[in-house]
C-alpha cells in the first residue's frame, strides 16, 4: 500500500501509507534511479515505468507498494495476453493468477505477524482478519505464531515521492495457487506515526493481504486517491475487471484497494461485490 497505501495508503505525503501504503500517501515515483534498460525491462512486464524505482537490496519498487525481484520481472515479460486487459474505466480489479480454493468448503490460509511490533499491530492484524471472514468467502484467515502461509515483517521502507512508505507486497499469488509470501510494513518514524492505532493498522495490513490475495489497486486506471492521473499498466499479472463493481471511482472512493489511504479500514458493499466474486 504505497497503499502508498500504498498500503497500498493515506497519502499524507509525508506517507500513506506515502501514507503509501505503500497503502501510499499521495506519491510521485521517481524513476531516476532506473537505467533506460530497467525502464524497458519494467515496461516490457507490463508496469508503467513511470512508477517503479529500484531500491537499495537491487529489487523494484512497482505501484508504491509492490516489491519485485529482477527475475520476477523477467518471468512476466510477454506474459499478458488481451484477456488481462482492463475494459473502459471500470473499477477493482484482479490478478490473472488467484488462490486456489477446493470445489466445496473453502481453504485456511495461515497467517504470521513477525516479532517487535506494538501491540495495536497485533490487534489491527485480528481486525483484518476478522473482516475478511466475516464475508464467508472460499479462503478463511487463520493467525499462527509459527511458519504461516503469509508473513509480516518490518523495517525501515523509507520515503518514495515525496510520501512515506507504510508497506510493500512481496508479489501476488502465484501459478500453483498460492498467496504471496508475505509484505513488509515500514517501522519508520513517519509510518510509525501514522499507523498510530489498530484501524490504521488493520487499513493498511487489510490492503497488503489484498495484494497477496491477487488484488490489483482500485483506482489502478488514474491513482486518484494519490491525486493523479496515470495508468498503472496491466502487467504480465493481469488487471482484469471484475463484475459488478462500479465503472468509475473518484479520489474520496471508500475501497480498500485504493493506491492512496483515505483513513478508512472498511470494506464498502463493492469491495464486498470484489471479493465474493473472486472467492
Amino acid at each position: 500500500m504505497k497503499k502508498t497505501i500504498y498500503v497500498t495508503g493515506i497519502a499524507v505525503l509525508v506517507a500513506a501509507v506515502f501514507i503509501n501504503c505503500n497503502k501510499s500517501a499521495k506519491d510521485t515515483v521517481d524513476t531516476s534511479l532506473l537505467t533506460d534498460s530497467e525502464k524497458s525491462l519494467v515496461k516490457s512486464a507490463g508496469f508503467n515505468s513511470n512508477w517503479a524505482e529500484k531500491t537499495a537490496e537491487g529489487n523494484y519498487l512497482i505501484e508504491g507498494d509492490i516489491l519485485l525481484s529482477k527475475a520476477q520481472l523477467d518471468e512476466l515479460v510477454g506474459v499478458g495476453s488481451p484477456n488481462e486487459l482492463i475494459i473502459a474505466n471500470e473499477e477493482h480489479y484482479r490478478t490473472t493468477n488467484v488462490v486456489s480454493t477446493p470445489g466445496s468448503g473453502f481453504r485456511t490460509i495461515t497467517v504470521r505477524l513477525g516479532s517487535g511490533f506494538p501491540s495495536h499491530y497485533s490487534t489491527g492484524l485480528d481486525q483484518a482478519l476478522a473482516r475478511y471472514n466475516n464475508l464467508n468467502l472460499k479462503i478463511r484467515f487463520q493467525r499462527v505464531t509459527s511458519g504461516g502461509n503469509i508473513v509480516i515483517s518490518g523495517r525501515n521502507l523509507g520515503t518514495s515521492g515525496g510520501g512515506c512508505i507504510l508497506g510493500q507486497a512481496a508479489g501476488f499469488p502465484t501459478s500453483s495457487g498460492n498467496p504471496s509470501s508475505g509484505f513488509t510494513l515500514s517501522t519508520s518514524s513517519c509510518a510509525t506515526s501514522y499507523l498510530n492505532t489498530a484501524n490504521r493498522a488493520d487499513e493498511v495490513i487489510a490492503h497488503e493481504l489484498g495484494h497477496c490475495i491477487g488484488f490489483r489497486h482500485t483506482d489502478f486506471m488514474n491513482r486518484s486517491s494519490c491525486g493523479q492521473n496515470v495508468n498503472e499498466g496491466s502487467s504480465g499479472v493481469g488487471a482484469i475487471h471484475i463484475p459488478g463493481t462500479p465503472t468509475t471511482v473518484s479520489g474520496s472512493y471508500n475501497s480498500w484497494m485504493m493506491a492512496c489511504t483515505n483513513g478508512s479500514p472498511a470494506f464498502s458493499s463493492s469491495d464486498g461485490t470484489a471479493l465474493n466474486y473472486v472467492y
